[in-house]
């Protein structure tokens, strides 16, 4: 189930949203978890997944869900070129690698 933004100002761009899980809820840019706030102990923690450029996994203790889907939020759109063009390199680089190990088997055989 996705989540709603309530401020329009704060939406993310076209390809980011909110899914709700059992576990929490997960930031997704298209179907790459980027972010994802957490139940932990008593609180939430709020857990930044990528690893790209100068932006390194982290994680920090937050107050309130609301809180934290919002600060991620704004965290995404600031970075959201940046972090579009990572995952974009990540899906072609796994379908790069596919199309070898598709190709493999057929070299193996004439070889």
């Amino acid at each position: 189930m996705d989540i709603v933004m309530k401020n329009a100002p704060h939406a993310l761009p076209e390809r980011f949203v909110w899914h709700r899980t059992h576990e929490g809820c997960e930031l997704r840019l298209d179907d790459v978890a980027i972010a994802e706030v957490r139940p932990l102990n008593a609180g939430l923690v709020l857990r930044v997944l990528v690893e790209a450029g100068d932006i390194a996994p982290f994680e920090m203790a937050v107050r309130c869900e609301e809180r934290a889907i919002g600060w991620a939020t704004q965290w995404a759109r600031q970075r959201a070129g940046m972090l579009c063009r990572h995952v974009d390199r990540q899906r072609t680089a796994a379908s790069a690698a596919q199309a070898r190990e598709a190709d493999a088997p057929s070299l193996a055989l004439a070889v």
